[in-house]
């Protein structure tokens, strides 16, 4: 940013620019491939053997729909994962069509219809991300269906024929992943990235890369395990390959520790390291290149010592692997990975979030009143589409899909543009294997304009479904203008009766504030592990221990340092997420969630220093007086309780010397941020009071 958000010159043009911004994705062209072939192929059959016939013509475009659903829902880099996700939401979907199918031309049943598919729709966003979006896709194929008529003859053939399509876009995946999935392509890829992101980090040191390289590190980490654990099944358990995988990534732990007291300290490493490092993440890519040489040892210091160390294990650890038989189908040990999260577990998860979460329930009541809003004015008004009313408040009031401001403007814009290409296909294009082409170029364009921008996704999806839904009858202009005004009105009553007037969008900034607290909250707890009770159980293999085993065990000690720093940086990298996702709010609800930049600066800087205080005194054996341990953690319980409270930290000491020296810098760090912002909050706070009503209650001033 160009801006410092702390020091209140956050504004309308840095707020334009976050809701411009366009997110950097590679384009996934086996992605592009089999979306653009799995949407096309039905429609396109249909409209060249039978262009003439409007039962075929409608039958190959609602194939093409399933096809369209199950493709939007191909992401993820796991074969079984991809599989899972799109056959879940393709059966959602199709049960949705059905719902819609069976309500169609009674008036009070579509209302009743749509109001409890919207409630279903709501409640899975409490389950998981897969599921929200499996709900969603069930809420508009029941919106749709309910409010078009196909005219195949049969009302159930619309239904079968879309889960036929869904179905036919799910065999081109599962014939793809399962190619790939012989050779763990994206598992290689994923761990490979991590020890890639851990040279990147090493060779940043001392510059202004640092921290980008550092957050570079934390995504990879994440992704691999996610990736990992997505792909743990009984067979690949078996597959000393799998194991081999999981045994690289866990022996990455020890190395990430190392680098960030590396780069805490400010000396750069050996560049032979950083080459080795590369090397090692080339091998595990494409294990049919020879294994780099490990780097000789040289005296350093401390924290240069515990690098080479941990490189060292890593050595040992690759050669073990390489000399493995790879076509040993046993498993040996237990390789530990963080546990896959079952359906019952996800159950209970949604139930607690239902239970508890007063902001989810609010979430549901707001979709379920726009559903109704949008289905009552689309009966009343007698529109001849008006379904693309619904979609729109469907697609767009999705709080956990992200800033619903952001959607709605992003979708009116994107539907502009979308009109002005669709309308220019209508003209220029002829009907049958022009428009097949057509259906080609933007099916293709999906994946790569999906992960980017929801105003680019819109550009395309909008000629692309009228084209679809349209097509039997000879897509127009006039239909595609139509498009555009359905879905500004969509836009408005989202913005007018689902976000503008409800309390709860106006004090997202103060949930933000407890997301920072909690995150602190996590982080005393990572503190008493990594310097408090790993020192009661040295006795185990340390982060630097010598262990080389396929499988190395590690003490639980060091196992739950590992996991506690894991869930830390997380939970860091998820808070700026939140951040991130708050920008394209309006100014009055972005500036406040800006100002918690620089906090979370200062929060992964005291992350940092725990973690490499720990990684350099465990391997000097360096004792740590228990009097600045605590005062340590004192100046965590306050600045969180400070967060929580709206007020500046107090002025609990902090450690001045000794190891803990550099964690007091970063400690009072950190205050010194929360004190600015709480300065710079103050006044719009106190103009608040001065406009309050005599009974009305007071403000909250960590806003």
């Amino acid at each position: 940013m160009s801006s410092s958000p702390a020091d209140g010159s956050w504004g309308w043009g840095a707020w334009i620019r976050a809701l411009a911004r366009t997110n950097r994705a590679p384009i996934p062209w086996d992605r592009v491939v089999l979306t653009s072939v799995g949407i096309t192929a039905p429609v396109g059959l249909a409209v060249l053997v039978a262009p003439h016939d409007t039962s075929v013509v409608v039958a190959g475009s609602v194939a093409s729909m399933g096809a369209l659903i199950a493709s939007v829902m191909d992401v993820g880099s796991v074969g079984i994962e991809r599989v899972h996700r799109m056959a879940l939401t393709s059966l959602l979907a199709a049960s949705g069509f059905a719902l819609g199918t069976l309500v169609f031309g009674d008036p009070v049943a579509t209302f009743i219809a749509v109001v409890g598919a919207a409630f279903v729709s709501g409640l899975s966003g409490a389950v998981s991300a897969t599921a929200s979006r499996a709900g969603q896709f069930f809420l508009l194929y029941a919106v749709t269906a309910a409010n078009v008529e196909f005219g195949l003859g049969s009302p159930w053939a619309a239904p079968a024929i879309f889960l036929a399509g869904a179905m036919w876009r799910l065999l081109l995946t599962i014939a793809v992943a399962g190619a790939v999935g012989t050779t763990l392509s994206p598992e290689r890829r994923a761990v490979a990235a991590v020890y890639t992101a851990i040279a990147d980090q090493l060779a940043a040191t001392g510059s202004g890369r640092r921290r980008a390289a550092a957050t570079a590190v934390t995504t990879a980490l994440d992704e691999a395990y996610d990736v990992m654990v997505a792909a743990e099944t009984a067979i690949a358990e078996r597959d000393l390959r799998w194991q081999s995988l999981a045994t690289m990534l866990n022996a990455s732990a020890p190395v990430v520790d190392a680098t960030i007291a590396v780069t805490r300290g400010g000396t750069p490493p050996d560049a032979a390291t950083i080459d080795y490092l590369r090397g090692i993440a080339r091998w595990v890519g494409d294990p049919t290149r020879p294994l780099p040489a490990p780097p000789e040892s040289a005296t350093s210091p401390a924290d240069r010592a515990v690098l080479e160390s941990s490189v060292d294990r890593v050595a040992r650890i690759a050669a073990r692997i390489a000399a493995a038989d790879p076509r040993r189908h046993r498993r040996d040990r237990e390789v530990p990975l963080p546990a896959k999260p079952s359906v019952v577990d996800r159950l209970r998860g949604a139930e607690r979030t239902l239970v508890a979460g007063s902001e989810t329930w609010s979430a549901i009541l707001r979709l379920v009143l726009c559903m109704a809003i949008a289905q009552g004015i689309c009966l009343m008004l007698h529109l001849d589409r008006p379904y693309l009313v619904m979609l729109t408040v469907a697609q767009v009031m999705k709080p956990d899909f992200g800033s619903v401001f952001a959607r709605a403007v992003q979708r009116g814009f994107g539907t502009v543009a979308g009109v002005v290409i669709g309308s220019l296909v209508v003209v220029a294009v002829p009907s049958g294997g022009g428009q097949v082409l057509v259906i080609a170029a933007l099916a293709g364009a999906l994946p790569i304009m999906m992960p980017r921008n929801y105003g680019l996704y819109a550009i395309v999806t909008t000629p692309l479904a009228v084209i679809l839904v349209e097509v039997h009858a000879g897509a127009s202009a006039q239909i595609v203008g139509a498009r555009l005004l359905d879905t500004l009105v969509g836009c408005a009553i989202v913005l007018v009766f689902g976000y503008l007037p409800w309390p709860s969008t106006w004090h997202a900034p103060r949930h933000l504030a407890s997301g920072v607290a909690d995150v602190v909250r996590s982080m005393v707890e990572y503190f008493d592990i990594a310097l408090g009770a790993r020192r009661d159980s040295e006795s185990g293999t340390g982060a630097t221990g010598e262990s080389d085993a396929v499988s190395p065990t590690e003490s639980d000690a060091d196992r739950a340092r590992v996991t506690a720093r894991r869930a830390t940086y997380r939970s860091l990298s998820d808070l700026r997420t939140r951040v991130a996702k708050s920008l394209p709010e309006p100014p009055a609800i972005s500036a406040p969630a800006a100002s918690w930049i620089p906090e979370i600066d200062a929060l992964e800087g005291v992350a940092d220093t725990v973690t490499a205080i720990a990684t350099t005194t465990a391997a000097s054996g360096v004792a740590i007086d228990p009097r600045d341990l605590a005062r340590a953690r004192d100046v965590l319980i306050d600045l969180a309780e400070a967060i929580d409270e709206g007020r500046p930290p107090s002025a609990v000491p902090v450690p001045g010397e000794g190891p803990l020296a550099a964690l007091g810098d970063e400690l009072s760090a950190a205050r010194a941020a929360l004190s600015s912002r709480v300065r710079e909050r103050a006044p719009r706070a106190r103009r608040g009071r001065a406009v309050r009503q005599p009974g009305t209650k007071k403000p909250h001033e960590s806003s």
